[in-house]
């Protein structure tokens, strides 16, 4: 049975909208533990019908891999996060991979869809949506990687994510900020020499 309070919770929040005990007894009913290792593939370009996953522990990326094998993350996602690729059931373009070793509680947009007509929720969620709050992160990271330096937008990734500074490679952050694991060494260099000056 899924972390109850925390998917409930979120429904709650997105939706703006208390549930009876049937309800979330329904909302459970809908969704699948999965458990991912570490490095562990859980979909990839190409693919159909894919799943979002509500994180319950670990750590996981949407990445895309360009003609030449160069991986780009797009987004992470931890802790009482959701991940999955918002074209599904379309063949996706993304991959997606558990970082750490990763429960996650998953549900189709198929079962998606039914659970939202069961219980009778819009179709779009309000506009404090964490599905809302994603999008306007994404968009927000492209205005800055087309304006800023790659030392503003490591700065900016600290501020933002100091917690996964600790728990992701550097080839992992250099990849989400569109620079060489090399060049991302420098700028943290540079930034450490600067604060010890």
């Amino acid at each position: 049975m899924p972390e109850q309070s925390n998917i409930i919770r979120l429904l709650k929040r997105n939706f703006q909208r208390k549930f009876t005990s049937e309800e979330e007894k329904l909302i459970l009913s809908f969704f699948s533990q999965e458990t991912f290792n570490r490095k562990e593939l859980v979909f990839m370009n190409g693919d159909s019908n894919t799943k979002h996953y509500f994180i319950e522990s670990g750590l996981m990326r949407l990445f895309i891999i360009d003609k030449t094998g160069r991986e780009f993350n797009i987004l992470f996602a931890k802790e009482n996060q959701i991940i999955g690729d918002l074209i599904t059931p379309e063949p996706t373009n993304f991959n997606l991979e558990a970082i750490e070793k990763t429960t996650a509680y998953s549900i189709s947009e198929i079962k998606l869809t039914e659970l939202m007509n069961s219980l009778s929720l819009p179709q779009k969620p309000n506009p404090d949506s964490s599905i809302r709050k994603s999008y306007i992160n994404i968009q927000k990271r492209l205005v800055s990687i087309l304006t800023s330096t790659a030392e503003e937008n490591y700065n900016i990734f600290k501020e933002t994510y100091p917690d996964l500074i600790q728990r992701l490679p550097q080839y992992h952050i250099a990849s989400y900020l569109g620079i060489t694991a090399e060049f991302l060494s420098k700028i943290i260099a540079k930034t450490t020499k600067n604060k010890h000056s």
